[in-house]
This record gives structure tokens, C-alpha cells and sequence, in this order.
């Protein structure tokens, strides 16, 4: 995918405070003709909501809904339906493919093209332009939710990949100044493995987002062209394992074994992780969706989450990161109350109460009413203030559709494993990485050709 500035995704988001207008407010919707099933004898419309994340999304999307709740009493009451963020795919694909899925779901930004190539496998968002106020977005970003002509999801913000550092436990081991470049991380490790030698900077989630971070600066291309064909070849493969590699052994990265040995092998948050937060894990490889946690995370034991500078490969032809949409939002083809739904969607995405009870915990928010209303109350602040500069600010590459396909996740942790144990050759680790590509790469293009 090209290479651009942030603003051009954010631009809308990053308005002043005095874009909040009137008509942002939840309009309550009459049900359509038909409209009647999912409710009860009292003809309160029953609506069901899923999503994922940690504790402090959990608490704050459950207030939003309690609120909602109480304000259309007697008209519609939703459910909430969180979960953790482990098996998202298997458990969306399952609920989906079964007619199980809730009214309204998060929606993982790749799976808009995996369920819907030809638009119809979510509603029809344009049917309920009456009660969403699609004009708080940037129309270029709500692209990112649209297929085959039809909206069929709302792209809630932008996520970019960057070093969010515990600044607190590096200023503890004597380096009042973040690291810049790599050899500065090297310097780094050296100071914490004095004190811990079991200390690592950065914890990413997956070996996949620091070797595509790699990738990207090495090769000025995105994993995946326009077209869904591979622009990484097996050489590139073995080179991101080597350098992973490199400074893993250095304690820059946290290697697999630590990982595994101390937060398993999916690849989720660490916000909650033990480690993390007694500074044993220094920082994180991560979207800015997860700063909120990690930063409240520490802010709870005194310490403090920064935003470090990108650090830039030798001979980098690309000196930034990936970023991606978030947290999309969909309703389901298949629920009987779509409008009910969408006016559930414009208090939580829209509405000045209603953003400010969901507040940053899902990240960058891209409506200009949302972002109005958190710096109206105060939540722009700190850390996330600095985030969403960071955001606006940073050279970014969007990650193609189909790059959260598990498959390309697992190819790269499993022989990156493989490698670091001694089990097989950087060679052989990359031949493997690109093969199994290789391989889902063709069906996913046979798919959605």
C-alpha cells in the first residue's frame, strides 16, 4: 500500500473542539415496516453487542450501554457480549457462520473483505444514513469500511504501530533520555540485564510486527501490493530473522521463550501481564488502540507510559511504520432491528455523552464529534494527547486487508520459533515463512479476485 502521511486518514479526527455540533446526538429511530422481531412482550427491542479487549474497555463500554439503557427504556435494551482477545477469528467465523453473530459486532478490519467481497455480508449501513451521522468522518477513511459500493462497516479510528516505553523504569536504571535508534536500545538492554537479567525493552506480541517493521524500512513496501500480491521475498524473510533475532539475544526483544514462558502463545495485550507491569518488560511493539491500557496499567503503580521515537533501520529506504484502521463496527445482515441498532451506533460513535462513557479505550477515534467531546472532558491528555500527534504526525504504510490472516501470523511465529531454538536454519526458518505465504497468499487472491 502507499506511503503517506497520517494526516490524510486523521485529518478529520484531528479538528478542533469546536467541530462538536448539534446533530451528533442519538436520534431515536422508529422501528421500519417489519421491524418487529427481537422484541418483548412490551415491545422493548432486544439487541445483543460484541467485542473484545481488557478490563478498563470491558467497565467503559459497559457504562455507555447502562446509560443508553436507561435513556431508551421501554424502546431498546442492548447486551453486552465481551470477551478476551483470545480465538477472535475462530469465534467470529463460528458465531457468523452459524447466524449466531450479535445485532451490532466489532469487526476486525480484514474480515470486511473475508465476509463481505460483494457487499452484502453485513447490513447495509447506507440504509441508515437517517440515524448515523456518517459526516463526522473523513469520507477517504470510511472507504476503508466500504466493499462492492456498499458501507458496510464504521472504521473507528486509525491504528499506527509504535515504542510505547515504561519512561518511569528506564529513568530507574540511570537513562533519563529514550532510545533513538537501535544501538541506542542495545546500550539500554545492557543497563537493565545488570539489574534483571531476565529483563527485556520491548515486548512485541508477535514476531510478525517487528519483522514487517523491518520489512517495511528495508524495502519501502508494505508486506502485500494493492493487488494482494507478496512484495517480500524469501531473502527479506531471512533477514527480518536474523535482525529479530540479533536483539533478542541483546534483550531489546523480548524473545520467544520469555514470551511464551510468561504470556503464552497468542498474541495479545500485555496491559494485565505481571511482568509488564513490574518493569520487567520495559515497553511494548504495539497499536496505539492499546495505549490507554498499558498507560493506565502503569499510572496505577506510579509509572509512566511514553511514546519513544521511531527508530530507523541502517540503509532504511522508509523511515516509519504500518497503520491500519481499528475497531470497525458492523450490524448484522441478519438482525431484525437494524435501526435500532445504527442508533445504538451514533450514541456510542457520535454522541457527546456517549463517546465520552466509551472514552480512549479502543484508541484514536476518528469522528470529529467524539474527539470534540473527549477534549471537552478532559480525556486528551497525557500520553493519549501525545498519541494522537504521534498518530497525525508519523509516516505510515496501511497494512493491505488480508494481513491479519492468522495463517501469515502463525508462518512467521512457528519457524521463527523453530529458528531461535536452535531447530532450524535462518534459511530454512525463511524458505518455510515464505512458502506457507506463498501458499495462502494464492487463495486469498484466487477468493477475492
Amino acid at each position: 500500500m502507499g506511503m503517506r502521511k497520517t494526516t490524510g486518514m486523521m485529518c478529520a479526527a484531528l479538528l478542533a473542539a469546536s467541530m462538536l455540533a448539534t446533530g451528533c446526538s442519538s436520534k431515536t429511530a422508529e422501528p421500519a415496516k417489519g421491524e418487529t422481531a427481537g422484541k418483548d412482550a412490551g415491545g422493548e427491542v432486544a439487541l445483543n453487542f460484541s467485542w473484545w479487549g481488557n478490563d478498563d474497555r470491558h467497565q467503559a463500554t459497559q457504562k455507555a450501554i447502562d446509560a443508553f439503557n436507561t435513556a431508551h427504556a421501554g424502546k431498546i435494551k442492548v447486551t453486552g457480549e465481551p470477551s478476551g482477545f483470545g480465538n477472535l477469528e475462530e469465534t467470529f467465523a463460528t458465531r457468523y457462520a452459524g447466524g449466531t453473530a450479535a445485532d451490532i459486532m466489532t469487526v476486525n478490519y480484514p474480515w470486511v473483505l473475508q465476509y463481505s467481497p460483494d457487499g452484502k455480508g453485513f447490513y447495509d449501513l447506507d440504509q441508515v444514513k437517517d440515524i448515523f451521522d456518517f459526516s463526522q468522518y473523513d469520507p477517504e477513511f470510511l472507504k476503508f469500511g466500504q466493499r462492492a459500493g456498499k458501507m458496510q462497516a464504521i472504521p473507528y479510528g486509525q491504528n499506527t504501530l509504535g515504542f510505547y516505553l515504561n519512561k518511569s523504569a528506564f529513568e530507574r536504571a540511570g537513562i533519563k533520555e529514550l532510545p533513538k535508534t537501535f544501538d541506542e536500545y542495545k546500550k539500554a538492554a545492557e543497563a537493565f540485564t545488570k539489574a534483571d537479567p531476565n529483563s527485556y525493552l520491548i515486548v512485541s506480541p508477535t514476531f510478525r510486527f517487528a519483522a514487517i517493521y523491518y520489512l517495511q524500512q528495508k524495502t519501502g513496501k508494505g508486506e502485500f501490493a494493492d493487488d494482494l500480491s507478496m512484495n517480500y521475498t524469501q531473502e527479506d524473510y531471512k533477514d527480518a530473522l536474523i535482525w529479530y533475532k540479533d536483539l533478542a539475544d541483546a534483550h531489546v526483544f523480548c524473545s520467544r521463550k520469555d514470551y511464551i514462558e510468561n504470556v503464552g502463545n497468542e498474541p495479545v495485550s500485555i496491559a494485565q501481564n505481571a511482568k509488564f507491569i513490574n518493569g520487567g518488560y520495559a515497553g511494548v511493539l504495539e497499536w496505539t488502540g492499546g495505549i490507554a491500557s498499558n498507560a493506565k496499567t502503569l499510572s496505577d503503580k506510579g509509572d509512566q507510559l511514553a511514546i519513544a521515537p521511531l527508530p530507523v533501520i541502517d540503509g532504511a529506504k522508509f523511515e516509519g511504520t504500518m497503520a491500519k484502521p481499528s475497531l470497525t463496527f458492523a450490524i448484522s445482515k441478519d438482525s431484525k432491528n437494524p435501526k435500532a441498532a445504527a442508533e445504538f451506533l451514533q450514541y456510542i460513535l457520535n454522541d457527546p455523552e456517549g463517546t465520552k462513557l466509551m472514552g480512549s479505550t479502543r484508541g484514536m477515534v476518528a469522528s470529529k464529534a467524539a474527539k470534540a467531546s473527549l477534549e471537552a472532558d478532559g480525556q486528551i491528555t497525557g500520553v493519549v494527547k501525545d498519541a494522537y500527534d504521534f498518530t497525525a504526525n508519523a509516516k505510515v504504510i496501511n497494512n493491505s486487508p488480508i494481513f491479519e490472516n492468522a495463517k501469515f501470523t502463525d508462518a512467521y511465529d512457528k519457524n521463527y520459533e523453530k529458528f531461535e531454538f536452535g531447530q532450524s536454519s535462518a534459511d530454512d526458518a525463511a524458505k518455510a515463512i515464505f512458502d506457507a505465504i506463498s501458499e495462502e497468499n494464492a487463495k486469498l487472491k484466487e477468493q477475492y479476485k
